[in-house]
């Protein structure tokens, strides 16, 4: 089936602007100060987005690792749509499949980042043939891909790609004995020297690339904790600045990395025309005494017979640190971050749950605190939005319910509850209406300055070297690269589709 204007006016009109498909209406990306553009279809191959103030959103988030959904086979669709098909027929489906309606019948069909519906038309290079539940997922080669090499040979090379699903723990293991051509998630710098020792045994061979996460490992205080005594107290910037200060950043990096990673906070890199030293470096020096002051000056001087501080209402001030549950990096570097919390009087117990779980406690504000990598785009310029160092989403877990507040228009979540929060949402503004490079460029550095000042985040570590093991046949990888999720998408930026074997 050709695609055509349509399959966008089938997105706009049916799916982004349908109540029953969409209940917050389009997506922010495409929408400024609330308002959404006029679409026009032009002709067959041409539509048109107008907006009456600039949108500095919208392209980059076409580009981006999870591209903006702004098209939709509106051909396949139609048959689980309310407005094109009998909507008794569809509640039936709904009924027999056990879902509550028309539309989720449709949104269940529709899932392009899922990628989980094998009869979803598609432009990807690949296509799922299998439907889940399955621990192996198999992708043959779209014989209708619009690429082409330059030699006008069609785009992808490789016919099949086969995915398996398998505990992360065990991943290392298994890309060391050989049963992955191309892995990198899940592998941690501390598995180099098994995987490279096995890389004779396997035919594989291990590259070390670049990454650029503000940090490696992040502490998350969930300001929106449901908890009235903690949500006070972790809202108290005393008390994360006391948090950091008792953090023993270069024992960690010695002890886990080597000594090869860049201790400070969670912030841009060095090779970013925005960093400062400044940024990387405030409250991250390992100061006990500094930091039991802190925490003597909130108030929490009242200790229990092991030496614990005790809450405002009683309780021992034991924090508990949720994981996903898939890093035995990220435990490890916890139990050393315990150590030195216990000598300003606080106890840290590590929680791994499910990703899922992980995300769901934090959204709803059950978690404390949450470990995660850190700010996503290590590297920015200053026409790169800084909507991540505001509250924009909810998935930021230090403010869950205030970037759900922004994504929904002020119908779900919270407004932001600190001055600093909503200064960064002011700026964030700002730089929305900003008209040159060195004004958005200011605004990015007082934000990263109130980024660091107050601690929202912790960083650990950054800079550590990512292991990418490669099957030795499989050629356009390149020896030195980047290994980033947002921008870069992993693999992504170095066209999957142009990898190819050697016979």
């Amino acid at each position: 089936h050709p695609f055509t204007a349509e399959s966008f006016r089938y997105y706009w009109e049916d799916i982004a602007n349908n109540e029953d498909l969409a209940k917050f209406g389009p997506p922010a990306a495409l929408l400024v100060d609330g308002e959404p553009p006029v679409f026009e279809m032009i002709d067959e191959t041409t539509v048109r987005y107008t907006w009456t103030k600039p949108n500095p959103f919208f392209l980059p988030a076409l580009a981006g690792a999870r591209p903006e959904t702004i098209f939709a086979p509106g051909h396949y669709l139609k048959q689980f749509h309310g407005r094109y098909t009998d909507v008794a027929k569809l509640e039936e489906l709904a009924e027999k499949e056990g879902r509550r309606n028309w539309a989720s019948v449709h949104i269940s069909r529709f899932r392009p980042y899922k990628n989980i519906n094998p009869d979803l038309p598609t432009l990807q290079p690949w296509v799922n043939t299998t439907r889940p539940p399955s621990q192996r997922f198999v992708f043959v080669r779209n014989p209708f891909f619009h690429r082409v090499d330059e030699n006008g040979l069609q785009l992808p090379y490789i016919d099949r790609v086969v995915l398996d699903i398998a505990d992360g723990k065990l991943i290392p293991a298994k890309t060391g004995a050989g049963e992955s051509d191309l892995q990198a998630r899940h592998l941690n710098f501390s598995d180099y020297t098994f995987l490279k020792n096995s890389e004779n045994r396997t035919g594989r061979k291990v590259l070390l690339w670049d990454t650029t996460l503000g940090s490696q490992i992040a502490l998350y205080p969930n300001l929106n904790v449901e908890d009235p005594v903690w949500r006070k107290l972790v809202r108290d910037v005393r008390f994360r600045r006391a948090l950091s200060l008792a953090i023993n950043r270069n024992e960690i990096n010695q002890v886990i990395y080597y000594g090869f990673a860049r201790e400070g906070n969670d912030t841009v890199s060095p090779k970013s025309p925005l960093f400062k030293p400044e940024y990387l470096k405030a409250w991250t020096e390992f100061d006990l005494k500094k930091a039991n002051a802190l925490l003597d000056d909130i108030g929490l001087t009242e200790r229990d017979g092991d030496g614990l501080r005790l809450l405002p209402d009683g309780r021992p001030l034991e924090i508990i640190v949720e994981t996903a549950g898939e890093s035995t990096e990220q435990v490890d570097v916890l139990e050393l971050i315990a150590s030195t919390w216990r000598k300003t009087g606080i106890k840290l117990f590590s929680k791994p749950l499910q990703r899922e779980v992980f995300r769901n406690r934090i959204y709803s504000g059950q978690t404390l605190i949450s470990v995660w990598g850190g700010l996503e785009n290590g590297l920015p310029t200053a026409d790169m939005s800084p909507g991540d160092l505001a509250p924009t989403r909810q998935d930021q877990y230090q403010w869950p319910k205030w970037g759900q507040y922004f994504e929904t228009g002020g119908e779900v979540g919270e407004p932001p509850g600190l001055p600093a929060a909503q200064t960064l949402m002011e700026l964030n503004a700002q730089w929305l209406t900003s008209s040159s490079t060195e004004e958005r460029k200011k605004i990015w550095q007082l934000m990263l300055d109130i980024r660091a000042q107050e601690a929202f985040t912790i960083g650990i570590v950054a800079g550590v070297p990512q292991p990418v093991v490669v099957n030795k046949k499989l050629r356009n990888i390149p020896k030195k690269g980047i290994y980033n999720w947002d921008p870069g998408a992993h693999f992504g930026i170095y066209h999957p589709d142009t990898f190819w074997f050697e016979s």
